[in-house]
């Protein structure tokens, strides 16, 4: 089914979707910047996926609800964190500001645990990602059961390349 709709924006297909509902197959985790769009990533149409954009890909308790939501009740059977290059929300972490912007870079900062290559910053931040995912008991539950997969990735934004850690 997900490949006959492929970006499908068409009236029949918001129509259908609202009619018959969601039945996303991935929920993602990733930031929102602007330059990383996973429908685009993945070639998605409307419908296929599940997506939680927070800045720096962060997971907190709004977030790990997002994905229980998505897993649990749309029966999602992955469960992707996309990172990123050149993250905003990582630079600022490495820098160490804080102010408005701390709830995202204080995470942020304990994830990367003063690595300052960026690069492997945006590794070591989506790796906690999942740790925090793989904490929540649904999430948990749903992996040991053979019926999520949890995995992380970083899409590089020079090139839009997507590499699975």
């Amino acid at each position: 089914e997900a490949l006959d709709h492929k970006r499908d924006l068409s009236p029949a297909r918001i129509r259908e979707l609202f009619e018959n509902g969601q039945r996303p197959f991935a929920t993602i985790i990733t930031c929102a910047d602007s330059r990383v769009v996973p429908e685009h990533a993945f070639m998605a149409g409307l419908g296929e996926l599940f997506v939680v954009r927070v800045a720096g890909n962060v997971v907190g308790p709004v977030e790990a609800a997002s994905a229980v939501y998505a897993c649990a009740h749309l029966h999602t059977r992955l469960l992707l964190v996309l990172g990123h290059t050149h993250c905003g929300a990582i630079k600022a972490a490495i820098d160490g500001e804080a102010g408005a912007v701390a709830p995202v870079t204080e995470r942020v900062a304990a994830a990367i645990a003063g690595e300052d290559d960026p690069y492997r910053a945006s590794v070591l931040n989506t790796e906690a990602a999942i740790a925090e995912l793989r904490a929540v008991p649904e999430v948990a539950a749903l992996e040991q059961a053979g019926d999520l997969r949890i995995a992380g990735a970083i899409y590089h934004t020079h090139c839009g390349v997507v590499d699975f850690l």
